[in-house]
């Protein structure tokens, strides 16, 4: 027994250009969803109190942007999953990259002693006496030996005598702040809790 297969009608001219259309227009429907709120911005907050013993002094300072891997140079929070896997907090951000923020929290945390006559970033180019290079290593959550989620910091900070870029003092600065629950309010605030421990050890 053959199989025969017949042929569907030959649509005409309008039929064929409704059909086109029609097609458009459900492409512009599909292709236009729904978007949804942006993301929740946060950001932390610079060191303000120091001690009074502090003594001022005549030189000035730049701070360049700290260096940072790939999955923490970036506005989004990161959450270590393991040694190896990373994810990111969903519906929330930094305000900037963490490099970034952190190179401007520093900034503003120098400025804050009052101590030092001028405090800037490397961006504004200006001829200074020491210059302060750092790597964030660590701006993220992860969980410690217990299994308790933790927001933790390090910073890894080298000084230079500028012009001739000698190094003068080269530290690493860590903290790690228990995060108690699993609200992004709470994330943020171990976070600056956590970084304001680093960057007060960096200005001592």
């Amino acid at each position: 027994m053959t199989l025969v297969t017949a042929s569907a009608p030959r649509p005409s001219r309008r039929h064929f250009l409704a059909g086109l259309i029609a097609g458009s227009v459900g492409q512009s429907v599909t292709g236009c969803g729904l978007i949804g709120p942006p993301p929740r911005q946060f950001t932390l907050r610079p060191v303000a109190d120091f001690p009074h013993e502090l003594p001022p002094v005549k030189w000035s300072l730049v701070i360049d942007e700290p260096t940072a891997a790939r999955q923490i140079d970036t506005s989004r929070i990161a959450l270590m999953s393991g040694p190896f896997q990373v994810e990111y907090y969903a519906d929330v951000e930094w305000t900037d990259s963490a490099p970034a923020m952190v190179q401007l929290l520093l900034v503003q945390s120098f400025q804050n002693t009052g101590r030092l006559p001028v405090v800037a970033p490397t961006r504004q180019t200006l001829a200074t006496d020491f210059l302060l290079l750092s790597n964030l290593r660590k701006f993220q959550v992860e969980n410690d030996a217990t299994g308790t989620p933790q927001a933790t910091v390090i910073i890894e900070a080298t000084l230079l005598k500028m012009p001739r870029r000698t190094p003068v003092a080269t530290a690493r600065f860590e903290k790690a702040t228990l995060i108690d629950a699993k609200s992004t309010d709470t994330v943020t605030a171990a976070f600056d809790t956590s970084l304001a421990d680093v960057m007060g050890r960096v200005i001592d």
